[in-house]
């Protein structure tokens, strides 16, 4: 989550141990202040569990509720979750009474007050006169705080994503192949159309994968993503996982190209 007027960034980190105070409730003056004019960027579990809760496909998720951006620097897509087009800039899910979609809330607003860029050191992205929440009584240690908003939900997926998220660490060169950027984005933000096409194309011929995982992601999104994860890492860099080539297609493939030339 990104805010026009962040706070000072030279204040001290925080880590699980550290304690802070904050309370958000209807009754504070600022309420529902911090759900517009914000930049809000959606992690894959977050677009699950957002069209779930709206009974849409991930693919109309995508159309109606997201901007595509893609890194300058890696070239890496990302999905930012799109603020209404008036002059409000709020969140399409904000009501008078709250987030009218609170137990899918994203990822960054489960973290808010706090900001993190590597899940270890925390810092607060408003400052007391922006969130009067702040002001409140209440006190969270930040590992109380994450574990009570249902962040440690992201921890697995995070871990298994890591390498295919820092892009810009593990590769030498930007991702510049939009085939290539869609089908990451396809990979980690679209579910439904990733399930096509794992289960409407000849992937089964290429990969052999074991029947009760096949029967799992056929239902499952968050399995599936999971999944997504170790296909990412094969299309990527290589890594097999649990995903095994067939050879008798790859040598099915390799006489048809090699009949082809001697025609």
């Amino acid at each position: 989550m990104k805010l026009k007027h962040q706070p000072d960034e030279t204040e001290s980190l925080m880590t699980w141990d550290d304690t802070f105070s904050f309370r958000c409730h209807p009754a504070i003056d600022c309420f529902n202040s911090c759900c517009r004019d914000v930049t809000i960027f959606l992690a894959p579990l977050d677009v699950i569990r957002l069209r779930r809760a709206l009974g849409i496909t991930s693919t109309e998720f995508l159309e109606k509720y997201a901007h595509r951006v893609v890194s300058q620097h890696s070239g890496l897509p990302a999905i930012i979750l799109r603020m209404s087009q008036d002059e409000a800039m709020k969140c399409p899910f904000v009501t008078d009474q709250g987030c009218g979609v609170y137990e899918s809330r994203p990822y960054s607003c489960r973290l808010y007050p706090l900001d993190t860029d590597n899940g270890i050191e925390f810092k607060f992205m408003v400052d007391t006169d922006r969130c009067h929440g702040l002001r409140e009584t209440e006190e969270w240690t930040v590992e109380r705080w994450r574990r009570e908003q249902g962040l440690i939900d992201y921890d697995d997926l995070d871990h298994n994503l890591k390498d295919v998220m820092a892009a810009d660490q593990v590769w030498e060169e930007k991702i510049a192949d939009p085939r290539m950027q869609d089908m990451i984005l396809m990979a980690l933000y679209d579910v439904d159309r990733f399930r096509e096409f794992v289960f409407n194309t000849s992937f089964f011929e290429k990969f052999k994968v074991d029947a009760d995982i096949v029967e799992k992601i056929r239902e499952d999104d968050v399995a599936m993503l999971y999944f997504a994860s170790q296909w990412l890492r094969f299309a990527l860099f290589g890594k097999k996982g649990f995903l095994k080539i067939d050879r008798e297609y790859l040598e099915n493939k390799k006489r048809e190209v090699l009949g082809a030339k001697r025609s």
